[in-house]
This record gives C-alpha cells, sequence and structure tokens, in this order.
C-alpha cells in the first residue's frame, strides 16, 4: 500500500519532477497535430519527388521516429527506409537518396558528420533540427529546414521526429498515408493519456500497475514486425526515464538464440519480467513465436505481461502502445526515486568527446 500511495500522491510529482516531464508525455497528441502539420506545410524543390530510398541519419531519441518510419513505410509499401546512426550514410546514397538529417539540438556529432556526407553525395536533404551547427550548415548549403518549435528533450519529441518525416514522404507521394488515420492516432492518443495521467489513481491506471510489477526487475521487452521500433523506444525509455536495466529481443531472429538463454542463472529468470508488444496487425506466425515464449518464460518462473496496441488504424496502434510505455517508464523513475528527465551518464560521456576533439 505504502508504493501505491506513493504514485498517487501528488506531492511525489512535485519533488520528483520539477522539471514537468509528465505534461511533456501527456502532450504527445497536441505534438503530433503540430508535427503532422509542419511536414505537410513545407516547402520543398519538386525534383525532390525523384527518389527510391530515404535515410534518417540520427541517433538515441531522433533516430527511434526513423525506426517507426521505416516500419510504418513497410507495412504501407511505402519505398525503402534506412535509419542511420553511424558518422558517414549509406554507400548506396545519392542523388535519388532523400536524407532527413535529424538532431534535436542541431549538434549531434554523429548527425552533422552524416549531413556533411549525404551532402557530398549529392543526395536530397532536409534538415529536422531546433538550431545549433546542423541548422548552420543548412542555411549555407541551401538545404530546407524544419524547425521544431518544442522545448524538452529529444525523446520526448517523437512527434517531430517520427510523424514530420511522415507527412513530407506523404507530400512528395513516396507513402500514402489517409488522414483518417492520423486524426484517429491523435484521437486515440488524447484519449489514453486522460486516462493514463498522474492523477488517475492505482487501481484504475493500467501503466502504473504495470510500473508496480517491474520495480526491482531486469526487464526485456519484445516486439517484432510492425512493432519492432516501438519495443526499441520502450527500451530506452527504460533506460533513460526510469535509469533502469532493461534489454531487447525482436523477432523472428529472437526465435533463433534468445529463448534458447533464459535458464541460467536461475536468479536472473526468477527476477525477469518481460514485456510482449503485441497488435492484430502481427502476422500469425509472429503469434505463434509469442506464445511459445510466454510458454518459455513460465516454465522458468520469470514473470510477463503481453501489452496490446489501441484504435483501429495502424498509426494509432502505433502511437498508442508508445505513449502506455512512455507512462510505464516515467512511474517506474517515480518507484525508483528518480527524476526522469536528467541522463548524466550520457552528459559525461558527450563531455568526454568533447574534451578528446579538444585535445
Amino acid at each position: 500500500m505504502a508504493e501505491t500511495h506513493h504514485l498517487d500522491d501528488p506531492n511525489t510529482y512535485e519533488k520528483l519532477d520539477p522539471s514537468l516531464f509528465r505534461d511533456r508525455i501527456f502532450g504527445l497528441s497536441g505534438q503530433c497535430v503540430s508535427a503532422w502539420s509542419t511536414g505537410i506545410d513545407l516547402v520543398l524543390p519538386s525534383y525532390y519527388k525523384d527518389v527510391d530510398n530515404v535515410v534518417v541519419c540520427g541517433v538515441g531519441g531522433s533516430a527511434i521516429g526513423g525506426e517507426l518510419l521505416s516500419d510504418l513505410s513497410s507495412l504501407l509499401e511505402g519505398i525503402p527506409v534506412t535509419v542511420c546512426r553511424e558518422y558517414s550514410t549509406p554507400q548506396f546514397v545519392g542523388g535519388k537518396s532523400l536524407v532527413v538529417a535529424s538532431s534535436y539540438s542541431g549538434n549531434t556529432e554523429e548527425t552533422v558528420s552524416a549531413f556533411r556526407d549525404a551532402l557530398y553525395k549529392d543526395a536530397k536533404l532536409v534538415s529536422l533540427t531546433s538550431g545549433g551547427l546542423l541548422a548552420d550548415i543548412s542555411s549555407e548549403s541551401n538545404v530546407p529546414v524544419v524547425d521544431i518549435d518544442y522545448k524538452g528533450e529529444p525523446r520526448t519529441a517523437l512527434g517531430y521526429s517520427f510523424l514530420t518525416p511522415l507527412a513530407i514522404m506523404e507530400k512528395l507521394g513516396l507513402i500514402r498515408v489517409d488522414k483518417l488515420l492520423v486524426q484517429e492516432a491523435i484521437d486515440t492518443l488524447s484519449t489514453m493519456a486522460q486516462r493514463l495521467m498522474p492523477s488517475v489513481p492505482v487501481e484504475d491506471n493500467p501503466a502504473k500497475e504495470l510500473a508496480l510489477s517491474l520495480q526491482g526487475k531486469f526487464i526485456t521487452v519484445y516486439g517484432g514486425g510492425i512493432l519492432s521500433g516501438i519495443a526499441r523506444r520502450w527500451k530506452t525509455q527504460f533506460n533513460e526515464n526510469s535509469k533502469s536495466w532493461a534489454f531487447l529481443e525482436l523477432f523472428p531472429e529472437a526465435g533463433h538464440n534468445a529463448i534458447a538463454g533464459m535458464k541460467w542463472p536461475s536468479s536472473v529468470s526468477q527476477n525477469s519480467y518481460g514485456i510482449i508488444l503485441d497488435s492484430y496487425l502481427l502476422q500469425d506466425r509472429m503469434r505463434v513465436r509469442y506464445e511459445v515464449v510466454r510458454e518459455l518464460l513460465n516454465n522458468v518462473q520469470a514473470h510477463y505481461q503481453t501489452v496490446h496496441c489501441n484504435g483501429t488504424g495502424v498509426l494509432a496502434q502505433m502511437l498508442s502502445i508508445v505513449l502506455f510505455g512512455d507512462y510505464v517508464s516515467y512511474y517506474l523513475a517515480i518507484l525508483n526515486k528518480e527524476d526522469p528527465a536528467p541522463v548524466q551518464p550520457l552528459d559525461y560521456l558527450k563531455s568526454k568527446l568533447h574534451d578528446m576533439h579538444g585535445n
């Protein structure tokens, strides 16, 4: 009961979340409205339609939107979308490539380097940023820039990193997305946020309930198909928001290795919690794999829960389970008595890299 009171006590949030991270999660639906219209309204040269592949350059929170875009484009038979987290773009990038450089700060060194590489290869470029070096170089190179008018962490700007490039692809005829799918997704997010927000008590709040089950556990997120990028989103939100150990296993690949490694050490198995992300859009053979992983988790006395998407359309299915995961990781942070916003180890690494350049 003490922990339940902890999650339902408004003073807890005032103390552990002084930057109002909870409001940024709640605001995803409104952010998606802005992000979609920003992409649709972007003025691009007509020759930008003449491409046969899309590459999203980004890391961290900026890259996750690219993964969701890749999964969606595959399902909707759009042109191929590749996510590049490296300092240079793939060898196939050239004049028939649309390269979206996504960096919230505009100073992400991997993304800036990949942007310069894509410029050299004569790719068609769009920058998605709130400023920094990327905005400066784009302006100098006459590259169209989407100015992200949003204050928050890159991982809370998913609407911009996902829906804005999606809208750009729709505008260029590289994918077909019905406006009704977008509106349904936004409406679904708005409704869900109302029932997952901190003021909703534990007994009526499934995100709080799952967070309570996860406290003190080693977390493994299972996903596949249209939910592959979303499974990575869940994993990284546990890392960054909750400051928790979390791991990712994607099917069908996990069925060829990971499921054989659940037995030892038994102390870890029994202190583990599997989260299995599910959607009616997954293929039947994927469901067989899910049934097997549930059976195997039971065999080693590991805990697990299957989490289902909401909504009818593919966008609502994807974004609804993203929002649910964001709230679960937020409440787990509160249970861990952590401020979900800062990511000090990441800042430490960046400072070390900066010092290296300085020397």
